[in-house]
């Protein structure tokens, strides 16, 4: 997964190029964009004793997107707007939306969903406690401000007429890396919590923003 602040640069090669960027509508066949979480319980540090459990999250979804190459080796990019606040912690994983595309071959795929806040809710919370020995801390990491999620696959192919699925699976175990027992002990209470924000512990939340980047994988497959 690749995660920056939201900028869109268009780059607009061919006039199917273009047609393709404003319309997500354009055939027949269709896939979904969904996210769920995994590994919501885990250690800290490779040796440490203490661990996190996560044990809720939503984000606040409002545009995905599937950037690829095509068969005639043209970029070619499909996108919907979409306002949907997503549980990661549901039986079932969420859709944030869904896209219509061509049927074809395509290689080199993104496929991407932007996060922002919407009314009071941030672009992405998620909340659990840390315990380490018989101390027990909630926990909250949360991203006020526009981000974009990315995740790769090398080919797919779309069946003209059939409905496909792309499931986000964000691993919780990498959104730590790197941060120990004794940062999150010494870290800054709130009201008896761990807030991790861009105002809050800002150094934890440096780093478990980058690790976004490699949180997850996804699957694609027909549904």
């Amino acid at each position: 997964m690749k995660l920056k602040s939201f900028i869109l640069v268009a780059a607009v090669s061919s006039a199917l190029f273009l047609d393709s960027c404003k319309k997500s509508s354009i055939g027949a066949s269709s896939f979904k964009y969904k996210m769920a979480t995994s590994n919501r319980i885990n250690v800290v540090g490779k040796i440490e004793s203490g661990n996190i459990a996560w044990t809720t999250g939503y984000g606040s979804a409002n545009l995905v997107k599937f950037e690829a190459k095509n068969s005639s080796n043209a970029e070619v990019e499909y996108k919907t707007n979409t306002a949907q606040h997503i549980d990661l912690f549901s039986t079932l994983a969420s859709v944030l939306g869904t896209i219509n595309l061509p049927a074809g071959t395509y290689r080199e795929i993104e496929f991407k969903a932007e996060l922002a806040p919407s009314g009071s809710d941030a672009a992405l919370e998620l909340t659990g406690t840390f315990t380490s020995g018989a101390i027990v801390t909630p926990i909250v990491f949360t991203v006020n401000s526009a981000i974009e999620l990315k995740t790769e696959r090398s080919n797919v192919v779309i069946t003209d007429g059939a409905s496909y699925s792309a499931l986000a699976n964000l691993n919780m175990a990498m959104l730590t890396q790197g941060i120990t027992e004794a940062m999150l002990n010494s870290a800054t209470r709130t009201g008896g919590k761990i807030l991790i924000s861009s105002s809050s512990n800002s150094g934890l939340y440096a780093m478990m923003l980058a690790n976004l980047d490699n949180c997850d994988e996804v699957e694609f497959e027909r549904d």
